[in-house]
């Protein structure tokens, strides 16, 4: 028989609503992210998106960096602040044509 969890719906909301995330109150809890997700519904919790939000970015510089100085991405993400990946969504998401390798 699976053991029954005591979550306090006041303790869990407060510190949901605080930034905590599931992955965080279930740790504490010794449970499932998944558990913690159903009890805060279960106590009228509305979830956060599990998604990241979109980083603005200076399309202008970020256009000078890659095509006109042609940095390599690890620093213009450096530059901007942000990882390689995301160097790399925002190019395609611009139609931008990948540099060829340097020989």
């Amino acid at each position: 028989m699976p053991r029954r969890l005591a979550l306090p719906c006041d303790r869990l909301r407060a510190m949901y609503e605080a930034g905590a995330t599931t992955v965080t109150l279930a740790r504490l809890y010794h449970c499932n992210p998944v558990t913690i997700a159903r009890r805060l519904r279960q106590c009228g919790v509305a979830l956060r998106s599990g998604r990241f939000t979109a980083r603005p970015f200076d399309e202008a510089l970020f256009r000078r960096l890659y095509l006109e100085e042609h940095l390599p991405l690890s620093r213009i993400a450096i530059a901007l602040n942000v990882s390689v990946s995301t160097i790399g969504n925002w190019r395609r998401r611009l139609g931008i044509p990948p540099r060829g390798r340097k020989r």
